[in-house]
């Protein structure tokens, strides 16, 4: 089971995506790193998907996300990791991939999810000093390739048999149903043995359909952020927001995969956001007063 520590007033959380590593952009990734670190302060990195180039060896994955990880490693800074569809672009197999990032030093493994067929599904618990319960929990969703499948099994745009996806052309695929099932069972196992809701933050890399609604409330006081490109989501909704909200225990969803789009809004007593790309833009996704706890996105 890994270990993390509430220590100061806040827990501080540093989400990265679109880092795309090679061999070449490997030291420059790590002074971008660095300074993200100097700036933002945080408690943990959450590697959110897209942190490889297509293509990459195994040797060249090992030695870049050593490099890039370094700034981290010298500030005794802990990171988690979670796939999206360009982990599967860049030649290696989930196994290889996991077994990569999960033996750099800093790494903490999930308690991994059995039941579902996300890789990386599983939780990381947050605990105060002294606390054998925890505060806050952070789970990791997996949201797999790009719908290839899909297309195979219903066409293309003009030819699918199902409806033509909400929000964007793009076909891809996001937190299954079966992962949406886990969440339910998990969550219900954790209230019952702490007695109580224990408040989760969600970490994965392609947004929901709910999350390309957001900007429709541009101008009004729950959005905060710009989209500057077309709005990409999951083609097929497995329920994963809606869920959260009906649990009453989720305080904010954090997505990647857009490029230069920065936002986030309140949605059914959630904070839900889509984080600019490393190369982009940053944040740091606080949370204050375990006991009554609130989450603060800062721009960095």
């Amino acid at each position: 089971m890994p270990e993390l520590t509430w220590k100061r007033a806040e827990f501080r959380i540093l989400p990265l995506h679109g880092v795309r590593l090679d061999a070449e952009n490997a030291a420059e990734k790590r002074d971008r790193l660095a300074a993200l670190i100097r700036s933002g302060d945080p408690d943990l990195l959450v590697l959110n998907g897209d942190t490889f180039r297509s293509p990459v060896s195994e040797k060249e994955a090992m030695e870049s996300a050593r490099t890039l990880l370094e700034p981290a490693r010298d500030a005794g800074i802990p990171f988690v990791f979670t796939f999206g569809e360009g982990e599967r672009k860049c030649g290696l197999t989930d196994e290889v991939l996991y077994g990569i990032l999960s033996s750099l030093p800093g790494c903490l493994l999930p308690d991994r999810a059995e039941e579902t067929d996300g890789f990386t599904d599983g939780t990381v618990p947050v605990r105060r000093e002294g606390k054998s319960s925890p505060v806050l929990i952070l789970r990791l969703f997996d949201t797999h390739t790009e719908t290839t499948a899909y297309e195979r099994d219903y066409g293309s745009p003009g030819r699918s048999r199902l409806p033509y996806p909400l929000y964007t052309p793009h076909y891809m695929d996001g937190v299954r149903f079966n992962q949406t099932v886990w969440f339910d069972r998990d969550h219900e196992r954790i209230e019952a043995s702490s007695g109580r809701k224990v408040p989760e933050l969600f970490f994965f890399h392609t947004p929901t359909p709910e999350h390309a609604q957001l900007p429709l409330n541009q101008g009004r006081g729950c959005f905060d952020g710009v989209t500057r490109e077309e709005r990409k989501c999951q083609t097929v909704n497995g329920g994963i927001t809606m869920a959260a909200a009906e649990s009453g225990a989720v305080l904010a969803v954090i997505c990647g995969h857009e490029e230069r789009n920065d936002y986030y809004a309140d949605w059914a007593g959630m904070r839900m956001g889509v984080e600019p790309s490393f190369d982009h833009g940053a944040w740091i996704v606080s949370v204050r007063d375990p006991d009554n706890p609130a989450v603060r996105i800062e721009r960095i």
